[in-house]
């Protein structure tokens, strides 16, 4: 029984990589299946390990480019109680709640996120103000969607949806490279050398992919684990 048990859940497992192969080479809106329980845990746990592993390598492959740019990350030398709560809690549920939300609403997605992302990356505004802004904004923006649901004509909104499902594939992508370009910013670099920043943030685009895939997969509370998962990891390596 216990040999038939491990060999059920390693097929499991092979299965869900096959799986996240495939929507990696082909995103697509998924209705969601995040069942109570094990499975979705184990998912989150397999794309977690993944993600990390990959996601290390990369940085350090790219450690001696950095060294010859002269790139330098901006992360704090000390980790405060303001840090922690930044990377830990603010992080992933702000920007899971920008990056991801809508994945499954085209509205939001095409009208609703792009204008947050816009705002949170304003340069003029503290991030107090910026945060209370942008739920202001949600706010609007969400009154605005129901009032879309509730007046505009079933065949606009069903042929609306029907191409946000169509087009869906760069819709990820787009937000997946915005969630990787945003974290630029963590960076201190200088022309002509400093070109090579983009390539910094490719773990950070891998990690957008495996985000916005547990986000379509299973349900936005998938992200938010991963995202902090990930993060914590990171705080971990910052104090070893």
């Amino acid at each position: 029984m216990a040999s038939r048990r491990t060999a059920a859940e390693a097929l499991n497992w092979r299965t869900e990589l096959a799986d996240f192969g495939r929507f990696v080479r082909a995103p697509r809106r998924m209705r969601g299946r995040c069942a109570e329980g094990a499975p979705w845990i184990r998912r989150l746990l397999l794309i977690a390990m993944l993600t990390l592993a990959v996601s290390l390598l990369i940085d350090t492959a790219t450690q001696p480019l950095a060294r010859w740019a002269g790139v330098q990350d901006e992360l704090p030398d000390r980790i405060t109680g303001r840090f922690m709560f930044a990377a830990l809690i603010f992080a992933p549920i702000s920007e899971e709640l920008l990056f991801r939300a809508g994945l499954r609403q085209a509205l939001y997605a095409l009208a609703i996120g792009p204008a947050l992302i816009l705002l949170f990356v304003a340069p003029w505004v503290e991030t107090t103000f910026l945060a209370l802004a942008a739920w202001a904004l949600l706010a609007l923006l969400a009154n605005r969607l129901l009032v879309w649901r509730r007046f505009a004509r079933p065949g606009a909104r069903f042929a609306f949806g029907r191409r946000f499902v169509r087009h869906f594939a760069w819709v990820f992508w787009a937000y997946a490279l915005a969630f990787a370009l945003v974290h630029i910013g963590n960076y201190g670099w200088r022309w002509p050398r400093g070109s090579i920043v983009p390539l910094m943030v490719l773990p950070q685009l891998l990690i957008g992919i495996s985000l916005g895939y547990l986000r379509v997969r299973d349900a936005l509370r998938s992200s938010m684990l991963l995202h902090f998962i990930v993060n914590s990891v990171g705080v971990a390596l910052m104090v070893t």
